[in-house]
């Protein structure tokens, strides 16, 4: 069974067991070689706090909670909650608005929110999206 289909860990967890769950959860392979520096560059945090943060030597500040948050698409507070700097109380009074999900932005995040994160699939479906374009501009001008 792999970290993605297991039942999100408590809030008692971890912050890095949490964190290893959500990223395979959103098509990580933490195994990959070369998945931190890309979960660095799809974030925006540097290599060595995601590193850290996934070895659980240490917790998030709130830039880079916040940052955690965009690249998952999910709302920040439980973030904040699970880092330590909020108590598990203000999720009791938050409102609860429904989850939209996050939207890519880049080709690079909509590659990953198909669950493609090795370099090798990346290139086949960038490949099959340009074949696809270039068949409908053909039959666009015939």
């Amino acid at each position: 069974m792999t970290l993605g289909s297991q039942p999100e860990p408590p809030l008692t967890a971890p912050f890095s067991e949490w964190l290893a769950w959500a990223l395979t959860r959103h098509g990580y392979d933490l195994d990959e070689r070369g998945a931190r520096r890309k979960i660095a560059e799809a974030s925006g945090i540097p290599p060595a706090t995601v590193s850290r943060l996934l070895r659980d030597t240490g917790q998030p500040d709130l830039s880079t909670c916040y940052a955690i948050g965009r690249l998952l698409g999910i709302r920040v507070m439980p973030i904040l909650v699970r880092a330590g700097h909020l108590p598990p109380e203000v999720l009791e009074t938050e409102p609860q608005a429904p989850e939209r999900p996050h939207s890519p932005t880049t080709e690079e995040e909509a590659l990953t929110a198909l669950g493609l994160t090795t370099d090798t699939d990346r290139a086949a479906v960038r490949a099959m999206i340009n074949a696809l374009t270039a068949k409908h501009r053909r039959e666009d001008t015939s």
